[in-house]
């Protein structure tokens, strides 16, 4: 096979391919065979106008220099572009007249096109009739006189060995895309968010896909063993010298080939048919596997989620990640001494070696939980006034909800400290309850509300001195954004 796309290679045609612009390439191909698929070529000018729309429908493509990307102008581009595609031989120009030319596309690039598509185009509805090609197929090859050599001549036995050996590598193709189509799920499932989201793709997106058509139809419709079957009569076929001899024939004549290279070939054929039929097998093992290891994940992922994590956790390691990026290869007896790296606890104190180690823990000193003398009796009034007043400067997820409720009525609205205005101590403290929780129920109220608090010094931990305050009442904070979700 290199040695037969020498030719290609040294012409330049997949280098296109390699280019960062291949997109632009490849959508141009298939505009001018879209353009002419009736007379199989077209006419140049207007063959520079679809490789122009192409260049504008790929805005945010960058061109190198030989393409065009130096230049402001369209049509320069395009005309570069368009020399570039007969350069690399995918068109060819056909001189009608001293003043009229077409443009011919190239066989190959048609055939590289149809390539690239299914490569690009994931088709699951195609795993549909995935049991009826198997089931026919396994029928042909187990019918009567199916592989007998009095039965056919040279060229029609070529004929239907050839069909099988596509037939059956369009099966092999089938499978391998069930095997893909599973993968992308493992790989949307490593990426989920929350437990519901990996329950909804375990339960209703995976289990309602074509590959598990293609699955049920491969184990409940009994091919398992017509398979079986068929593999045993094609090793019968591949070991009988007067088949091989008669398909032998049959590819003499059809390719002009020598006696013994034709026998060769022959034996070919029939060991790659036995083959592909051995290779199903091992394939539906293969898919047992990722179907277990994918249930494996689901099930693994969902706990974690529900029992091991949370969001203080993910806080706590976003902050572990973000310093570690920003002082990979430093010391944590250096950062003390980097700029506005000064640390904000008051007495704070750096332990290093062995001083750093836990303490041991001393005992604990008994504890006397005797009640003090009350004394005088206290006055009813004044006591119910301090429960009052501790009520009211009690942070609880009521008020917070209340403040959310207020300031944010639609979910997804968001609110910076930077327009926030409080005009009275309890505006505070409800926005102090704010932080301290994320959920809460309206007084008398079933419904929940939910909040994010968005800190203006994500980003900025190596300056702080760049974190912006704004005045709240009478006291200057870091800025934030609360938003409900």
């Amino acid at each position: 096979m290199g040695k037969r796309l020498g030719p290609l290679f040294d012409a330049g045609f997949f280098r296109p391919l390699a280019r960062p612009s291949a997109a632009v390439y490849v959508d141009c191909a298939e505009r001018l065979i879209g353009a002419a698929v009736d007379a199989g070529q077209i006419e140049r000018n207007e063959a520079r106008m679809l490789v122009r729309e192409v260049i504008e429908r790929h805005p945010d493509t960058v061109l190198e220099d030989d393409e065009g990307g130096g230049s402001t102008d369209l049509s320069q581009k395009a005309t570069l572009l368009f020399n570039k595609l007969l350069e690399a031989k995918w068109i060819a120009e056909r001189r009608i007249s001293l003043s009229e030319y077409y443009i011919v596309i190239a066989p190959q690039l048609r055939l590289l096109l149809r390539a690239l598509d299914q490569v690009a185009e994931n088709r699951p509805e195609e795993l549909k009739d995935f049991a009826v090609g198997l089931r026919s197929l396994c029928k042909e090859i187990l019918a009567e006189k199916a592989f007998d050599p009095n039965a056919f001549d040279g060229p029609s036995l070529r004929a239907t060995v050839k069909d099988l050996i596509e037939r059956a590598e369009r099966v092999l193709d089938q499978m391998h895309a069930v095997e893909n189509l599973i993968g992308e799920h493992e790989a949307a499932q490593r990426q989920s968010v929350s437990g519901r989201e990996t329950l909804k793709r375990f339960l209703d997106e995976f289990h309602v896909g074509e590959h598990i058509l293609c699955y049920d139809a491969l184990r409940e419709a009994g091919l398992l063993p017509r398979i079986a079957k068929a593999r045993s009569v094609l090793q019968e076929a591949a070991a009988d010298p007067f088949l091989k001899e008669r398909l032998a024939e049959g590819l003499q004549v059809h390719s002009s080939q020598s006696e013994g290279k034709a026998y060769a070939r022959a034996e070919q054929w029939l060991a790659l048919l036995e083959q592909h039929f051995a290779s199903i097998p091992q394939i539906a093992r293969q898919i047992d596997a990722r179907m277990a290891e994918f249930s494996n994940l689901s099930a693994a992922r969902y706990r974690y989620q529900t029992e091991m994590r949370g969001q203080r956790p993910e806080r706590v390691k976003e902050y572990c990640d973000r310093a570690a990026n920003a002082f990979a290869g430093k010391k944590f007896s250096d950062l003390a001494h980097e700029p506005g790296m000064a640390f904000r606890t008051v007495h704070c104190e750096v332990l290093f070696g062995r001083d750093a180690l836990a303490p041991v823990r001393k005992k604990r000193l008994p504890i006397n939980l005797k009640l003090a003398d009350p004394g005088s009796p206290a006055d009813p009034v004044e006591a119910q006034e301090d429960i009052r007043r501790c009520n009211l400067l009690t942070l609880t997820p009521q008020r917070a909800a209340r403040f959310v409720e207020e300031r944010l009525p639609e979910k997804g609205t968001r609110l910076s400290t930077e327009n926030l205005t409080l005009s009275t101590e309890d505006d505070l403290l409800d926005l102090l309850a704010v932080l301290s929780f994320d959920r809460g129920n309206l007084a008398r109220s079933r419904k929940l509300l939910r909040w994010r608090v968005r800190p203006a010094r994500e980003g900025t931990y190596a300056s702080p001195e760049q974190i912006p305050l704004d005045p709240v009442g009478d006291v200057h904070i870091e800025r934030f954004s609360i938003e409900r979700i």
